[in-house]
C-alpha cells in the first residue's frame, strides 16, 4: 500500500471540521494591510466600504447588479474593485467552517456533508458563487491526495479561504488554502486571506512506503506514481495563480523541513494579509533591512547581499537598492515623527525616483531649494541626478555611495514629490519587525553609523588618522580601514568585519552587538 503524504507531523485522527458560531474576521484585528504587492486600488476601495459590511445582505445590496448576470461593469470600476467587494465583504460577514488538525482520507466527504446539511454554500448558480462563505484553516498537513481533492472542491465552490490569527497551515494544508480564488470570464482574482500572525509552510510532497522488498516492476510503479503526483501537484498549484518562486521553494525544501513564507512573499502570491495597522515612530537598521528584504523577496523570490551592503540611514531617512534590477527601497520619517513612510521601485511600474534627475534639480535650484547645501554637496546631488538620467538607477546610486549625499537626495525627493501622500506608503509593523532573513545573520552591518563611529575612534587610537569621527563610511575612512587590515591582519581589503573589530581592540560584547541576529 502506498500513502501519498505531505506533512512533517503524524497524528492518528482526522481533522475537526465544524461550523463556527462567530466569524473571527469580524473583529477590528482583521483589517487589510497594504504590503505593496496586491492591487492598491482594490485595497483602497475595500477599506472605504468595510464599515458598510454589516451583513451578507448589505454586501450584496451594493454589488449584486455587477454579478447577477455575469460580470457587468459600469466604467467606474476595474475588475479588481468589482471582485474585492464580495471577497472582502464575504470574509467580514460570511459564515465560517473551521478545519483544524491532520488532513486524512474521508475529510472531503465530511466537509461536503457539513456544507449540505447547514446550507453553507451560497451560489447564484452552480459553479458561480461570488458571495460564498469562508473556509478557515489550522492544520499541519496530512494526506496530500485528500487535500488536493478538498482544494478542488473549494475552488469549484468559490469559497473564501482564511488563515486566522496564530494559525498554522503547513504542507498539504497549503493546497486547501490556495484554493481560495475565482476565475470568472478568464479573470483570476484571489479570495484567500491570512492574518499577519499566521504561518504558511511548504515542502516537497513525498511517498511513504511500508518496509519490505520490492520487485523491479513495483519500483517502476512507484516511480510512475511519483512523477504523476509531482505533475498533478504542479498543475494544481499553477491553477491557483502562484508563481515559480513558490514552486522553487516548495520543491527545494526536503520533506523533513519546512519553508515558511514571509508576509511579503504571501502578498506576492495573491494572498491578502490582514491584521491591525500600526504606525512606527522608531525604526532601527535591522527593521529597515527586514522591511526592504521582505519587499524584495516578495517581488523577486530571492534575496540579494546588496540589500545590506547598500543600506544607508540616519535618524529620519533610509535607502537601499540592488543594482541592475531597478530596485530601490527608501523611507522617510513623517514631520511629526509619529510614522515612517516608504517608497519602493521594483521594476514593475514607472519609478518616480528615476524621473528625479537634472531637470528636477534645476527647477529646485531656481526656486532656491538647494541654497541650504554647501556648494560641494549641491554638486554631488547634481551628479547623482545626472547619473539617474543616464543609467540604471541602482548603478547611478552606487556611483555616489556616500551616506550623507544619498540621504540628502532621498530627502529632496520626498519633500518635493507632489504625490507624496499617495506614493509613500506607511511601513507595516508586521514587515518591519519580521526577523532579519537568515541569509544576513552573522554579518556585520558596516554602514551602521554607530559602528562606523566606533571604528573611526579605534583607527584614530591605533595611529591611523581619519579625522573627527562622524559615523560616515566615506572614501577616507575606507582607505584607513584598508591600511588597518593590511597592518593588523595582513589582508588586502577594506571591509569592517569581526576579525577587524577584534584586531582594533573593540570589546567582545560590542562586537556581538553589531553582528546581525546577535552574532
Amino acid at each position: 500500500m502506498l500513502v501519498v503524504c505531505a506533512t512533517a507531523y503524524s497524528r492518528s485522527h482526522a481533522a475537526d471540521i465544524r461550523l463556527l458560531d462567530d466569524n473571527p474576521a469580524r473583529s477590528a484585528g482583521y483589517q487589510l494591510l497594504d504590503l505593496g504587492t496586491v492591487s492598491e486600488e482594490a485595497i483602497s476601495h475595500a477599506r472605504g466600504l468595510q464599515d458598510g459590511f454589516t451583513s451578507k445582505g448589505a454586501v450584496k445590496d451594493g454589488s449584486l447588479p455587477y454579478f447577477e448576470n455575469g460580470i457587468s461593469g459600469d466604467g467606474a470600476h476595474t475588475y479588481e474593485t468589482l471582485h474585492i467587494v464580495p471577497a472582502w465583504g464575504g470574509l467580514k460577514t460570511g459564515k465560517v467552517i473551521f478545519i483544524e488538525g491532520q488532513i486524512e482520507k474521508g475529510d472531503l466527504d465530511r466537509l461536503k456533508e457539513l456544507v449540505e446539511r447547514t446550507g453553507f454554500s451560497d451560489c447564484l448558480k452552480p459553479g458561480y458563487c461570488p458571495y460564498n462563505n469562508v473556509i478557515s484553516l489550522n492544520s499541519p498537513g496530512g494526506n496530500l491526495r485528500e487535500a488536493l481533492e478538498i482544494g478542488k472542491y473549494i475552488a469549484g465552490q468559490n469559497f473564501i479561504t482564511l488563515l486566522p490569527e496564530n494559525a498554522i497551515c503547513e504542507s498539504a494544508c497549503s493546497l486547501i488554502f490556495l484554493a481560495g480564488y475565482t476565475r470568472y470570464e478568464g479573470f483570476f482574482f484571489p479570495r484567500r486571506f491570512a492574518h499577519e500572525t499566521a504561518r504558511l509552510g511548504i515542502h516537497q510532497p513525498f511517498l511513504q512506503l511500508p518496509e519490505g522488498n520490492y520487485s523491479a516492476d513495483q519500483v517502476e510503479h512507484v516511480v510512475r506514481l511519483m512523477n504523476q503526483g509531482v505533475n498533478e501537484v504542479t498543475d494544481y498549484f499553477l491553477s491557483t495563480g502562484i508563481g515559480i518562486g513558490f514552486m522553487r521553494n516548495m520543491y527545494g525544501t526536503k520533506p523533513g523541513s519546512m519553508y515558511h513564507l514571509s508576509l511579503a512573499e504571501m502578498a506576492g502570491e495573491g494572498i491578502f494579509v490582514v491584521g491591525r495597522p500600526q504606525d512606527l515612530s522608531n525604526l532601527g537598521r535591522s527593521q529597515m533591512l527586514s522591511y526592504c528584504s521582505g519587499v524584495y523577496q516578495g517581488r523577486f523570490n530571492a534575496l540579494s547581499p546588496e540589500l545590506l551592503a547598500n543600506l544607508q540611514s540616519n535618524e529620519r531617512t533610509f535607502l537601499t537598492y540592488v543594482t541592475g534590477q531597478n530596485f530601490v527601497c527608501l523611507g522617510v520619517k513623517s514631520q511629526d515623527g509619529n510614522s515612517w513612510r516608504s517608497y519602493v521601485c521594483d521594476g514593475s511600474s514607472k519609478c518616480l525616483l528615476g524621473e528625479f534627475g537634472q531637470v528636477a534639480l534645476f527647477e529646485l535650484e531656481a526656486k532656491g531649494k538647494l541654497s541650504a547645501f554647501r556648494a560641494r554637496d549641491a554638486e554631488t546631488l547634481m551628479n547623482i541626478a545626472t547619473g539617474i538620467d543616464n543609467t540604471e538607477i541602482g548603478l547611478a546610486l552606487k556611483e555616489y555611495n556616500h551616506r550623507v549625499a544619498l540621504l540628502y537626495f532621498v530627502e529632496l525627493f520626498a519633500e518635493n514629490m507632489p504625490t507624496f501622500e499617495t506614493s509613500f506608503k506607511r511601513i507595516p509593523a508586521s514587515l518591519a519587525f519580521a526577523k532579519v532573513p537568515q541569509d544576513f545573520c552573522g554579518q556585520v552591518d558596516e554602514y551602521d553609523a554607530g559602528l562606523v563611529r566606533l571604528v573611526q575612534e579605534a583607527l584614530n587610537y591605533s595611529g591611523i588618522d581619519v579625522g573627527t569621527p562622524d559615523g560616515s563610511l566615506g572614501p577616507n575612512t575606507r582607505k584607513a580601514i584598508g591600511r588597518a587590515s593590511k597592518q593588523l591582519l595582513n589582508r588586502a581589503d577594506s571591509v569592517i568585519d569581526v576579525p577587524l573589530l577584534k584586531a582594533l581592540g573593540v570589546p567582545e560584547d560590542e562586537v556581538r552587538g553589531h553582528v546581525l541576529c546577535g552574532g
